[in-house]
């Protein structure tokens, strides 16, 4: 019985050294374009997929998401004799400047820029209806957990998160998990985050709030966006048209 005891003594410490609480995490996000075209004469002059990299900075309650900057690619409608094409652009946070969140305070903050204006929402973490499953599966070599939610305009969300961060982090806005969230999967393939590499390099210096911009509640900045775009899609998207 006392050897029970000390084996568990030993071995507690070493698993929770294990864990990562500061670091980065760098995610692509892959979007399936063609799944949100109807027309098929569209389809043909828009790629099917849109890819970004984004990566969190984290360190205990804070954490700072951003996208990546862009790397030179081919276009893929290069030859292309008919010369016709369209690309379409997908935002969302990070993309105009960091997502900042403080999970002991439950404050969020998100750069955007409209027009030649920028702007810092104001905002607050949401609770999010996760529904957590004993399924499992191993993602970049972490053991992961699945949860699933369906967001409040249907579409089916699949999380995979590891203790392995003991930080409710993730990509754009899910989180929220006991555990950094790895891989997520948006309406069966529509849109998916995938981690592609892990640290546990402290970024303290870049982990601070947005300053710079406008202060505005995040109902005020839709009403903004829609008066400056027009209103969202159906999925509550905005699609830019170059």
């Amino acid at each position: 019985m006392k050897k029970a005891a000390f084996l568990l003594h030993f071995l507690l410490p070493l698993s929770l050294l294990a864990q990562i609480r500061q670091g980065a995490i760098v995610y692509e996000r892959k979007i399936d374009v063609h799944r949100r075209i109807q027309d098929e004469q569209m389809k043909a002059m828009v790629p099917q997929f849109q890819v970004a990299a984004y990566e969190v900075l984290f360190k205990d309650s804070i954490s700072v998401y951003k996208a990546m900057p862009k790397d030179e690619a081919p276009d893929p409608f290069e030859n292309n004799s008919s010369g016709m094409h369209m690309v379409m652009k997908f935002g969302g946070p990070g993309d105009d400047g960091v997502l900042y969140k403080n999970y002991n305070s439950g404050r969020l903050l998100e750069e955007a820029s409209l027009g030649d204006k920028k702007y810092i929402i104001t905002d607050t973490l949401q609770q999010q209806p996760w529904k957590l499953s004993d399924d499992t599966a191993t993602v970049l070599g972490h053991p992961c957990k699945k949860a699933t939610m369906t967001t409040p305009r249907g579409e089916k969300v699949i999380a995979w998160y590891s203790s392995d961060i003991p930080l409710p982090l993730g990509p754009e806005q899910f989180g929220g998990l006991p555990g950094a969230v790895l891989k997520v999967d948006v309406s069966e393939g529509t849109v998916v985050y995938t981690v592609k590499q892990i640290d546990d390099v402290a970024h303290t210096g870049e982990l601070k709030a947005p300053t710079g911009g406008r202060l505005i509640s995040r109902t005020d900045y839709r009403k903004k966006m829609d008066e400056v775009l027009g209103p969202a899609d159906a999925q509550g998207r905005r699609i830019i048209r170059n």
